[in-house]
């Protein structure tokens, strides 16, 4: 029984160093037509995560065997392409080695798994769903009216010194999907979500604009129904998946306009 323990521990432990990495970084490129360009929003979907970046720009996503839906947009133009993951060379020899154990390992982290290391966006009008546009600033039909939204996050739990803030965003309601959006001279940040029954699940991410790899994510839930006219949720900034900040997001239906986000610089106290 012994023997039989010592050689699972040495056959988990031979999956483990085959195995490959479970993050994998991805570079992203634009075109418009047959030219290349720069500046579009990008947002990097998987059952795993979701990543932000502007083009051309790479991004290190966590691996998964779903594929990873990238969208992007840029002005009046937005395209979107849908990315296969497909086994690599890790799969196999864990197979080899690990049998039926090895490839569950593989398949239940992803790290058996590959996108491809690039991949090229065409822009065109009307080519995108609303995550990439809202982080672009680009207009989503309204269908529930105006809206404004206020964040307010108390003092950084590792850093009191830096205090507490508020954050105004931009706002669209297209049916039962909700984005929110800010940018300005120090960070861009996106948040989406989905109306479920009478709730709304906000998640999303933000990162400086001096420094793409310092970023930061957001996740609220709250009471919703499309006839309110507002929304309150508790939620979290989270940084490595540890709350950094307790927050409370609040929409408001309203009958002006969306207010400016980009007069909002309070973001250079996010992190």
């Amino acid at each position: 029984m012994k023997i039989i323990g010592l050689a699972l521990v040495i056959l988990l432990s031979g999956c483990a160093s085959i195995t490959g990495s479970k993050m994998q970084p991805i570079s992203i490129q634009t075109t418009e037509g047959s030219a290349i360009v720069s500046g579009a929003s990008c947002v990097l979907t998987n059952d795993a995560g979701k990543w932000f970046l502007q083009t051309p720009g790479s991004v290190t996503v966590q691996k998964s065997t779903g594929d990873l839906t990238v969208e992007c947009a840029r002005k009046e133009v937005s395209g979107h392409e849908t990315v296969v993951s497909k086994a690599n060379t890790n799969v196999w020899g864990n197979i080899l080695i690990g049998g039926v154990i090895g490839y569950a390992i593989d398949r239940t982290s992803g790290a058996g798994f590959d996108y491809p290391p690039s991949v090229t966006v065409a822009l065109f009008k009307g080519g995108v769903g609303n995550a990439a546009v809202a982080m672009n600033g680009a207009a989503v039909p309204l269908t529930d009216g105006p809206w404004k939204a206020l964040m307010s996050c108390d003092a950084n739990k590792v850093n009191p010194a830096r205090g507490p803030y508020q954050a105004r965003f931009l706002v669209e309601v297209n049916g039962n999907m909700v984005t929110l959006h800010r940018q300005n001279k120090v960070a861009v940040e996106a948040l989406s979500g989905a109306i479920d029954g009478n709730m709304l699940v906000l998640t999303g991410m933000g990162s400086r604009i001096d420094n793409p790899n310092n970023v930061w994510q957001y996740k609220f839930s709250g009471p919703f129904a499309g006839n309110s006219s507002v929304y309150s949720a508790n939620g979290d900034m989270l940084s490595r998946n540890k709350s950094v900040r307790s927050c409370t997001l609040m929409l408001i239906r309203t009958d002006i306009a969306p207010i400016d986000a980009g007069a909002d610089e309070a973001t250079d106290k996010a992190q």
